[in-house]
C-alpha cells in the first residue's frame, strides 16, 4: 500500500476525528500537557492557561532552539505543545480565577495535573468547574490519583517508575536499578488522559452528562506491568534484573557491531532460531542439544548470546540488521536521535514531520502515530509564544474590552 492508496478516501477539509471540540489546559511539565497535545493532535482546538511572564517549567529547560532568554524557544516546549494556542491568566489572585472560571464555560474538556487538592483550593476543581458548566469533563492528572493515603504526595516519572515496579526489574544483572530517561510513564499517563477524554466525550453524547477523569502516574505504570502483578502475588514470582536479556529465550540482546554500532535482536521462538544459525553461518547449531529447543537456549542463554554476539562483531551494523533482516528475523539499528529525525520509513510515514515557525524556521518533531484514513490528522501549527492568543480567546471570545484587557495586564492578572 502507499501514502495515496491509504488517504484516498480522506476529507479535504478534515483537521482530525476530534475536530470541533475544544479543550482547556492548565498543565506543567509533561504528564498533562500531553494530554492536550494527543488531543490537538487528532483535531482539537487547544488552549494553554499559563502563568504570566513565566508560563510552564518547559519554556526554560536547555536545549533552546533561539537564545537562552527566549521564554519560547525551549525544544521541550515547542515539542510537547505543537498545535495549541495560549492565554495567561495569574489563577493565585482573585480576578484571575473568575477570568478562568468564564473561560472553562466556554470548552467540552478542562485539564489540569496540579497536587490533588490544588485547583480545590483555588476555588476551581471539578465540583466548582461543574456547577456553573454541568457538561464539563474535567480531567486531573497527578502523581497516585485523587485519593487514597499518597494522594498529597508528590510525583514525577521516575518515582512512579519506581514504586510501580518498572525500576526493580530493570538494570544489569547483578547490578542496581536503572531509570528510563525518556519520560515513557509522563508520556503514557497522557495517552490515558486523552483516551479518558475521549471516552468520557463517548459517554456525554449518550447521557448528555460530564464527568470527572482521574489518571495517576503510578497507576499508569503499574497498567502498563504485562503478567508481572498477577504472577508475582499469585505465584511469588520476581523479575531478576537482566540486562538486555530475558529469561524468556535467546538470543534477545544489544550486540556491538565492528563499526562501533549496535543492533537488538529478538529470536528467541523455535522457527527463528534456525534462521539465525544460518545467517551467522553456524548450522550445525539448528540441531545442538544447547540450543536446538526453546527451553535448552533458555538454560544455555550464555552461550547462545555468545555465538551470536561474535558473529555481529564482525559485521557493520547495517550490514548485519539487513542481513537477519532478510531472513525474516526481528532486528533494528540502534539508532541515535540524529538518525531517527533523517531516517527515511520514518520521514515517509509521518512519524517524523517538519513544522514551520515564523522565527526558528522548519522544526522536526515526532508525528502523529495513528493515522486515519478519512479524517486525516496533522498537526497545525507551532507552539504558541506565551499569551499569543490573549486577545483573540480572552478578547474576542469573551467579550472582554480593548480597555479591561490593558488593566488586566497592568494588573498582572494576564
Amino acid at each position: 500500500m502507499t501514502k495515496d492508496e491509504f488517504y484516498k478516501e480522506a476529507l479535504a477539509e478534515s483537521n482530525g476525528p476530534l475536530e470541533g471540540y475544544s479543550v482547556l489546559e492548565v498543565t506543567q511539565a509533561v504528564a498533562g500537557p500531553v494530554v492536550g497535545t494527543v488531543l490537538a493532535d487528532l483535531g482539537a482546538d487547544v488552549v494553554r492557561c499559563e502563568l504570566p511572564r513565566l508560563g510552564d517549567m518547559t519554556r526554560w529547560i536547555n536545549p533552546k532552539i533561539n537564545d537562552n532568554d527566549d521564554v519560547n524557544g525551549a525544544a521541550w516546549y515547542q515539542s510537547l505543545n505543537r498545535g495549541k494556542q495560549s492565554v495567561t491568566i495569574d489563577l493565585h489572585k482573585s480576578e484571575g480565577q473568575q477570568l478562568f472560571k468564564k473561560l472553562a464555560c466556554e470548552f467540552d474538556v478542562v485539564v489540569e495535573n496540579f497536587t490533588p487538592g490544588w485547583m480545590e483550593g483555588l476555588g476551581l476543581g471539578y465540583s466548582a468547574i461543574k456547577a456553573i458548566h454541568p457538561a464539563v469533563i474535567y480531567v486531573s492528572v497527578s502523581g497516585f490519583g485523587q485519593w487514597g493515603p499518597l494522594r498529597d504526595l508528590r510525583c514525577t516519572d521516575t518515582v512512579a517508575q519506581a514504586m510501580s515496579g518498572m525500576l526493580h526489574m530493570n538494570g544489569e544483572q547483578g547490578g542496581d536499578p536503572l531509570l528510563s530517561t525518556a519520560n515513557l510513564v509522563d508520556h503514557l499517563t497522557g495517552w490515558q488522559g486523552s483516551i479518558g477524554v475521549m471516552a468520557a466525550l463517548l459517554s456525554r453524547e449518550k447521557t448528555g452528562l460530564g464527568q470527572h477523569v482521574d489518571v495517576a502516574l503510578v497507576d499508569t505504570a503499574i497498567y502498563a506491568s504485562d503478567m508481572r502483578v498477577m504472577a508475582a502475588d499469585k505465584l511469588g514470582k520476581q523479575w531478576p534484573r537482566m540486562g538486555n536479556t530475558t529469561e524468556l529465550g535467546a538470543p534477545m540482546n544489544c550486540y556491538r557491531c565492528k563499526d562501533g554500532g549496535y543492533i537488538v535482536v529478538f529470536a528467541i521462538l523455535d522457527s527463528l532460531w534456525p534462521k539465525v544459525a544460518e545467517v551467522i553461518g553456524r548450522p550445525e547449531l539448528i540441531t545442538d542439544e544447547r540450543c536446538d529447543t526453546l527451553q535448552h537456549r533458555c538454560e544455555n542463554r550464555e552461550f547462545v548470546d555468545g555465538v551470536t554476539a561474535a558473529w555481529v562483531a564482525t559485521q557493520d551494523r547495517d550490514e548485519a540488521a539487513q542481513k537477519l533482516q532478510a531472513s525474516g528475523i526481528s532486528v533494528g539499528p540502534v539508532l541515535d536521535h540524529q538518525e531517527v529525525a533523517n531516517f527515511e520509513q520514518y520521514n515517509d510515514h509521518e512519524a517524523v514531520v517538519e513544522i514551520d515557525h515564523p522565527r526558528y524556521g522548519t522544526l522536526k518533531t515526532y508525528g502523529i502515530a495513528p493515522k486515519f484514513s478519512v479524517t486525516r490528522a496533522a498537526i497545525r501549527g507551532p507552539a504558541p509564544d506565551l499569551g499569543e492568543h490573549n486577545n483573540a480567546i480572552l478578547g474576542e471570545r469573551l467579550g472582554i474590552g480593548a480597555q479591561k484587557l490593558a488593566e488586566l495586564r497592568e494588573a498582572g492578572v494576564i
